[in-house]
């Protein structure tokens, strides 16, 4: 597979950095003679012009054992075989480059004594040094791009999680929707026949809560304000159907009007205290609803009377299923929904953290 920030030279060619990196590296390494010739009183004339020769034969040398990693996918071979074939191709461009070196410095540097008539030994170990360097640009290279690889891919799979939760959200969302107003209109259909005027005002009720939740549909998060609003406006709904048998209490801190839970949240915990307590229960009963804050958020408990049993009922409803899972998504572990029976009434608890709500991940990748 061709990697798509590694562009095959001569055809997209490599990018500016990769220039820059070579230019830098290779200065760098010939600039060290410069220097301690200097310092040791070596310098001859023209010497500037046989340093930058060197500098354009690491470049060319280089740039071919770059050419070759690429064209021989060396990137995506096994380190068992990448050594040994990366050895080879490291000693056949060294002997290029020792032949390169010959040519240049016989052909501009007519001021020094001509290379290709040093022994054969000298020509070796000219070569055995090319081979050397090579061998740790080389390694150097695998490495920086094995680390873009990498990088590149967690930032892949960040984006295509974030993608996913998403899509996740959405459609436990969407599932949410359609089966509040399923319980809904069974409730209006109730009343059609027991009071048609009080199925009417329901039904502008209704048209009102799903509205409200319209709205919400793309939000990842609304202001408890607006959620309190609608619990009220689905309570009214209720409360025409069960009229004195629906008693109803809200507390919240004002100072949590305006933290952020997940859109029908809070709705989804009332709807199931009403459907699956009160609901069940000749005499009615109480429901009560309490925001308060928490060591690191706050805490949204809805109490009612009933029963809990473990399994059954309330708890394996496809809404606290959904619900449960839309903390999951959006808080992690720091999000928790409990359900307990205490002091004959069913106590909801849902524990929200403050400090998850961010952003969508829209990392930049690197360029090189």
């Amino acid at each position: 597979m061709r990697l798509s920030f590694l562009h095959t030279p001569f055809l997209n060619g490599p990018r500016p950095i990769y220039w820059l990196m070579q230019v830098f590296t290779w200065s760098m390494y010939v600039g060290m003679f410069y220097v301690w010739n200097s310092l040791n009183g070596r310098q001859q004339s023209g010497i500037e012009l046989l340093l930058l020769m060197e500098v354009i034969t690491g470049m060319a040398a280089s740039h071919l054992l770059r050419y070759i990693i690429l064209k021989k996918r060396l990137l995506n071979t096994d380190i068992g075989d990448l050594l040994p074939r990366l050895a080879l191709y490291a000693s056949l461009v060294a002997i290029f480059a020792t032949l390169l070196e010959m040519a240049l410095h016989d052909l501009l540097l007519t001021g020094f004594k001509p290379l290709s008539s040093e022994p054969f030994l000298t020509h070796v170990n000219r070569t055995i040094n090319w081979g050397l360097l090579l061998i740790i640009w080389a390694i150097s290279y695998l490495a920086y791009c094995y680390f873009i690889q990498n990088r590149r891919e967690e930032i892949r799979s960040l984006r295509m999680e974030t993608a996913n939760r998403e899509n996740q959200l959405n459609t436990l969302r969407a599932q949410m929707n359609p089966h509040f107003m399923f319980n809904a209109l069974n409730g209006i259909r109730a009343l059609i026949d027991e009071d048609p005027d009080q199925a009417k005002r329901a039904i502008t009720q209704l048209s009102a809560i799903l509205r409200n939740a319209m709205s919400t549909v793309k939000r990842r998060t609304v202001p408890l304000g607006e959620e309190i609003d609608i619990v009220k406006a689905y309570l009214a709904l209720e409360a025409m159907r069960y009229e004195e048998r629906l008693n109803t209490r809200i507390s919240v801190e004002p100072s949590l009007e305006r933290s952020p839970v997940p859109p029908m949240l809070l709705q989804t915990l009332v709807e199931n205290a009403v459907r699956h307590g009160i609901a069940h229960l000749p005499q009615g009963g109480v429901l009560e609803i309490d925001a308060a804050h928490s060591l690191n958020g706050m805490v949204i408990t809805v109490r009612n009377s009933g029963s809990f049993k473990p399994g059954r009922g309330k708890g394996s409803g496809i809404g606290l299923r959904n619900t449960r899972r839309r903390l999951e998504l959006i808080y992690g572990p720091q999000a928790h929904l409990d359900i307990r029976e205490q002091d004959g009434m069913v106590v909801t608890e849902v524990t929200i953290p403050f400090n998850i709500d961010k952003a969508s991940i829209d990392p930049h990748e690197p360029n090189i």
